[in-house]
C-alpha cells in the first residue's frame, strides 16, 4: 500500500526577493522561511522521498492566493505560499522542485540577480538548483567552487559581489549537460510583450496572458526593475485582468496600468463575441521605448450552448378566506389573532363554494431581484372562475367569464415582500378558485 500527503512545506517567499525585512512585509526567496507549524520545500520533500511507502505529496500550495498573508498581515494583501505567485510566474520553489523531481532533461536554474547596489567584495547568498552530479559555479570567467549536488538541499554559496556575469556549469559523469547564467544588466531602455501564443479565438471567451518586462540595450531582461507600464488596446478584445505577483500591491487589478514588480508584470486579454482581425496591445512608460503586440483573432463559430433557462418562482402557500355569499374586500386584514377564519391552502385544487359565491386567496412573496427592477409576468394556471387581481391593494386585472383557463397578468416593478389576493366569483355550489400552478417569471 502506497500512501500520500496533503498540505505539504507550506514554506513562505516572495518571486524576486533575496531578502528578509518584516519592516518591508518581504520575504528571501531562498527557501529559509515557513511557519511555525511548516517546513521548507527542501526538507519537506526530503521526508517524503526518503520514506518507500509515500507515493508522493500535495504542496500548499502551487499559486499564491487572494488572503492569508503570513507571516504578515495588512497591508499585505496576499498569500506567500506558492510555488508561483499570483501571475503565474516561477518562484525559487519552482526551480528547486524542478531538480528534485525531474529526472528525463537536464535542469540546472541560478538565483538572485546580479544587479546589486552593494560595495564590491559584499557577499551575496548564490543558490543553484540542479539535477545533475556536479554543479561548477564561475563569476566573470573566474571559478568560484565546484560542489557535488545537494539533490535535497541543492547548493549555495556566498559570492563576493562583483558585477559581470555568473554562470553555473552542470555535469554528469564528467560531462557537460547544463548552463546557467545570470548578469550585471544596464539601465532599462525599452519594454517587451510576450504573449502565452500569437492567435485568439473570438468566441468572448478565450483569453490569453501577456508577460510585460523591460529590457537594457544588449536586450537582456532587468530583473530589478519596478516601473509603471501604461497600456493602449485596438481590436475586438478587451484587457480583463492586471498582475505583477506583489502581494503587498493594492494597485487595481481591472483597467490600464500596472508596475512591473521585480522585473515582471502580467496583462490578460480576451476576445469579444464574434471578434475577428488583429488586436494591438500597446506598453508605454515614460522615458523607455514603447512595445506593439499584435495577435490574431480567429472567426470561429459560437460555442454550442444550451438556451437560459428563465427562472420563476412558484407561489405554493396560500390562505383562503371564508365562503361569502357578500362581496368582500379583497384587501382586508387579517387580525394578528385570527388563527382559524382563513385556511391554509395550495395551488392546484378548486373549492366548492357550498355558503357562498366568493372567496380571497392571498398569499405573499419577495421577487427575484430581476423582477424586483424590472417587473415580471403572474400566470395563474386553470384558474376557475370570475375573479379580480390585486397586488399590494391595486387592482392589476379582471377575469369576467367563470370557465377554467390560464390567465397572465404583468406585475409592475417593486422592492420587497409583496401582498397577492385573488378574489373569486363563481355560482354557488360550482367549484371554482386556482385549478393549477401559480408563478412568477
Amino acid at each position: 500500500m502506497l500512501l500520500t500527503s496533503s498540505e505539504d512545506a507550506s514554506a513562505l517567499m516572495v518571486r524576486g526577493s533575496y531578502t528578509t525585512d518584516p519592516t518591508k512585509h518581504t520575504l528571501d526567496s531562498y527557501d529559509t522561511q515557513k511557519p511555525i507549524w511548516g517546513s521548507t520545500h527542501r526538507r519537506a520533500w526530503k521526508a517524503i522521498a526518503e520514506r518507500p511507502f509515500l507515493a508522493g505529496c500535495f504542496v500548499w500550495t502551487g499559486f499564491d492566493y487572494r488572503g492569508e498573508p503570513t507571516p504578515y498581515d495588512w497591508p499585505t494583501a496576499g498569500s506567500n505560499f506558492g510555488i508561483m505567485d499570483l501571475c503565474g510566474f516561477p518562484k525559487t520553489a519552482f526551480y528547486i522542485h524542478q531538480a528534485q523531481w525531474i529526472k528525463d532533461k537536464p535542469i540546472l536554474h541560478l538565483v538572485p540577480h546580479w544587479n546589486w547596489d552593494v560595495k564590491e567584495g559584499t557577499p551575496v547568498k548564490v543558490m543553484a538548483m540542479s539535477n545533475a552530479e556536479k554543479v561548477k559555479l564561475m563569476l566573470n570567467g573566474k571559478v568560484i567552487a565546484e560542489q557535488e549536488v545537494d539533490k535535497y538541499e541543492m547548493n549555495s554559496w556566498e559570492v563576493p559581489y562583483k558585477p559581470g556575469k555568473l554562470e553555473a556549469i552542470g555535469y554528469v559523469k564528467g560531462k557537460e549537460v547544463s548552463h546557467f547564467s545570470v548578469e550585471t544588466t544596464g539601465k532599462a531602455v525599452q519594454i517587451r510583450l510576450t504573449p502565452d501564443r500569437s492567435k485568439i479565438n473570438g468566441d468572448g471567451w478565450d483569453a490569453v496572458p501577456v508577460t510585460v518586462e523591460v529590457l537594457d540595450r544588449k536586450g537582456r531582461p532587468v530583473q530589478t526593475a519596478n516601473l509603471p507600464i501604461e497600456f493602449e488596446l485596438q481590436g475586438d478584445a478587451a484587457i480583463i485582468g492586471l498582475g505583477n505577483g506583489d502581494p503587498n500591491s493594492h494597485e487595481m487589478e481591472k483597467g490600464s496600468s500596472r508596475s512591473l514588480f521585480n522585473g515582471l508584470a502580467q496583462v490578460i486579454l480576451q476576445s469579444k463575441a464574434g471578434g475577428k482581425g488583429e488586436l494591438l496591445l500597446k506598453a508605454n512608460s515614460a522615458g523607455l521605448k514603447s512595445a506593439v503586440l499584435k495577435i490574431e483573432i480567429e472567426s470561429v463559430k459560437n460555442i454550442p450552448s444550451v438556451a437560459v433557462e428563465k427562472s420563476y418562482m412558484i407561489l405554493d402557500k396560500w390562505l383562503l378566506s371564508p365562503i361569502s355569499s357578500v362581496k368582500p374586500d379583497p384587501n382586508r386584514a387579517i387580525e394578528s389573532n385570527d388563527m382559524n377564519s382563513w385556511q391554509h391552502v395550495s395551488a392546484g385544487k378548486l373549492r366548492v363554494f357550498a355558503n357562498g359565491s366568493f372567496a380571497v386567496f392571498r398569499s405573499s412573496f419577495t421577487p427575484y431581484l430581476a423582477q424586483q427592477n424590472n417587473g415580471g409576468k403572474l400566470i395563474l394556471k386553470s384558474l376557475s372562475g370570475k375573479a379580480e387581481v390585486w397586488l399590494d391593494q391595486k387592482l392589476l386585472a379582471v377575469k369576467s367569464a367563470e370557465d377554467s383557463s390560464d390567465f397572465s397578468v404583468q406585475i409592475p416593478p417593486g422592492k420587497g415582500k409583496r401582498e397577492l389576493s385573488i378574489l373569486i366569483e363563481t355560482s354557488s355550489g360550482r367549484p371554482a378558485g386556482l385549478g393549477g400552478l401559480v408563478t412568477v417569471e
